[in-house]
């Protein structure tokens, strides 16, 4: 009997054991060993729905984080634009690069430096400045981009904590497929029963899973 690759999805695994709680259910014989298998198709789902939920929540955060991005680079540039043309003591005050190379820096960096340094320049300006409606724009946009990367860095922490529990339920998986065969090996030996029998409660190997040493050829049948 061979182990399952870790690296092999949900849905092979699934299927791996749907296909070894069928059989084990249908065989008088084996059928005291099913239950184990149906505990874990009941994780299945759960590990699952689980997985899929962290996907949703990353891809999610991702495009939110790049639309945030995106408004307030537009944003950024058109201050600068209107700055430069209105007040080119503003622009310097605010920017030590141009505006065009400010915006491409790290994201979480310019969002630090907008709120910090440019809204409070803008907020020295006269009410009537053409420049003045930009300092609550851009500390909107800087706000709800820190908050849109926070929102990405905790699915992506989420997400990993699921795969962690992915990888434990396959690893267990693994473990009763092991243990599972010896049982079977036990029962084969004890009536009499070929190996193919036993063979026959798992999916023929397709060549990407692992090999498990101890447990590929039954105990020697004993002389009558």
């Amino acid at each position: 009997m061979r182990k399952i690759a870790l690296s092999r999805s949900l849905i092979y695994f699934l299927e791996e054991i749907e296909y070894s709680e069928a059989g084990l259910s249908a065989d008088p014989d084996a059928s005291s060993l099913a239950p184990a298998f149906q505990d874990a198709l009941m994780d299945w789902e759960t590990l699952f729905k689980k997985e899929r939920l962290g996907r949703r929540n990353v891809v999610r955060a991702e495009a939110l984080v790049a639309v945030r991005n995106e408004r307030i680079d537009a944003t950024t540039v058109q201050f600068g634009a209107l700055a430069r043309a209105a007040a080119p003591e503003l622009l310097d005050r605010c920017f030590n690069i141009a505006p065009g190379k400010f915006i491409r820096r790290n994201l979480r960096k310019q969002c630090e430096t907008t709120k910090t340094v440019i809204v409070p320049e803008i907020a020295k300006l006269a009410p009537e400045h053409p420049c003045k409606s930009f300092g609550g724009q851009l500390d909107a946009l800087a706000d709800g981009a820190v908050t849109a990367l926070d929102d990405r860095a905790k699915a992506m922490g989420n997400r990993h904590s699921s795969a962690n529990d992915v990888l434990e339920w396959k690893e267990g998986v693994n473990a009763l497929r092991t243990t599972t065969y010896a049982e079977l090996l036990k029962i084969a030996v004890a009536k009499g029963l070929p190996k193919s029998w036993v063979e026959s409660f798992f999916r023929q190997s397709d060549g990407d899973t692992e090999s498990d040493p101890d447990t590929e050829s039954p105990p020697s049948t004993p002389n009558p």
